[in-house]
C-alpha cells in the first residue's frame, strides 16, 4: 500500500494476522499516488526477503488529498503476478455515480475487492460500510461455518446469509438507511450532489491560486484539496508558517464560518477542504477561502 493509505487497511492486515514487517508502505509520488514502478520495486524487495505478497491495496480517493492511484496500471501489474488487488474506495468510490467521477475512477472495476462507505458520498449516518467482491465464493470459503444449531439457516437458500460473507453472525439492518434514502430521493439527486462537490473543489482550487497569500499544496481531487497561507516575507521560517496556519484554522472554526480540517503533506502542515455536504454551495466555499486569506494577512502584519 502507499503511505497515503487509510489506517483501516493496516488495522485489517493486523486483524487477519499479518505481522508488522509484512505490512509494506510504499512512498507515494508528488501527486500522493502509488507509483507502479515503486510498487514493483517494493514487491521485489519483499520477495528477496522471503515474503510472498498476498495483496496490493490501491486508493480510489485518499483521505489526505483525494488522490486516485493509477488503477488500470496497478490492476494490470497485479493480474500478471496473480496478486489480489483491493481498492480502498471508502471515501471516493460513490463518485462513479456522476460522469466526472466515473472518468476519474476508471479501472476501479478491475479490482478483486472494493471497500465503500455510504457515510461519505451517499450522505448516510455512521455504520454504512460496504464491500464488493468479484468472486463472492471467496467470501463464503473464508467465512462459512456450519454448526448443528444453525442448520435451519440453510432452509431459505434463496436468501443471503450474511454470516457466510463476514465475521459477524448476528448483525443489524445497516442497509435500510441506504435503501430508504435512494427510494426517497432517487439516484439522480445523489449524482447531482456528488458532481457538485467535485466541481466546487475545482473552483476552490482556482480561487486559491488567484488569491494573494494562499498556496496550493495538493490539486483538487474528488472534492478534496490542501493549501496554506504563506507569508510573502522570507523571514518566516517553517515553524512560524505552521503556527500561523494553525491559528487560522482555529479562528475559522471558532467563527462558525466552516469546519476546516488539517493534515500534513511531506511534513508540511496543511489546511484541508473536503467539500462533500449536499448542502454546501459556492458562496460557502468562497467565503471560507476569503476569510482565511483576510485572517492570514492580519496575522502576517501583526
Amino acid at each position: 500500500m502507499s503511505d497515503q493509505t487509510h489506517s483501516a487497511v493496516e488495522r485489517a492486515a493486523r486483524i487477519i494476522g499479518v505481522r508488522p514487517d509484512g505490512i509494506v508502505r510504499v512512498p507515494a509520488d508528488r501527486q500522493c499516488r502509488l507509483n507502479v514502478a515503486s510498487l514493483a520495486q517494493a514487491v521485489e524487495h519483499a520477495q528477496a526477503r522471503g515474503f510472498t505478497p498476498i495483496a496490493v491495496c490501491a486508493n480510489a480517493g485518499t483521505t489526505n488529498t483525494g488522490a486516485i492511484d493509477p488503477l488500470p496500471e496497478i490492476a494490470s501489474y497485479c493480474a500478471e503476478r496473480k496478486v489480489w488487488l483491493h481498492v480502498d474506495a471508502a471515501y471516493g468510490g460513490f463518485a462513479v455515480l456522476c460522469d466526472r467521477g466515473r472518468q476519474l475512477l476508471e479501472g476501479m472495476e478491475l479490482a478483486d475487492s472494493i471497500s465503500l462507505d455510504a457515510h461519505k458520498w451517499l450522505f448516510q449516518p455512521f455504520e454504512a460500510g460496504c464491500l464488493l467482491v468479484k468472486d463472492v465464493a471467496a467470501l463464503v470459503r473464508a467465512f462459512n461455518v456450519n454448526p448443528e444449531y444453525l442448520q435451519d439457516t440453510k432452509l431459505g437458500l434463496e436468501h443471503v446469509n450474511f454470516a457466510d460473507r463476514g465475521y459477524q453472525l448476528t448483525r443489524s439492518f445497516r442497509a435500510l438507511k441506504v435503501w430508504m434514502s435512494i427510494q426517497t430521493f432517487g439516484v439522480a439527486r445523489f449524482r447531482e450532489a456528488i458532481g457538485r462537490g467535485i466541481e466546487l473543489a475545482e473552483r476552490a482550487g482556482q480561487l486559491i491560486v488567484a488569491t494573494d497569500g494562499l498556496e496550493i499544496l495538493s490539486e483538487p481531487s474528488l472534492g478534496v484539496l490542501c493549501f496554506r497561507y504563506r507569508p510573502k516575507d522570507a523571514g518566516w521560517n517553517a515553524g512560524r508558517i505552521e503556527g500561523l496556519n494553525k491559528t487560522l484554522q482555529a479562528e475559522v472554526i471558532a467563527s462558525g464560518t466552516a469546519m476546516i480540517s488539517s493534515t500534513r503533506l511531506d511534513g508540511t502542515y496543511s489546511l484541508r477542504l473536503c467539500i462533500m455536504s449536499h448542502q454546501t454551495n459556492w458562496d460557502d466555499v468562497r467565503e471560507t477561502i476569503e476569510q482565511i486569506a483576510r485572517c492570514g494577512r492580519r496575522l502576517e502584519a501583526g
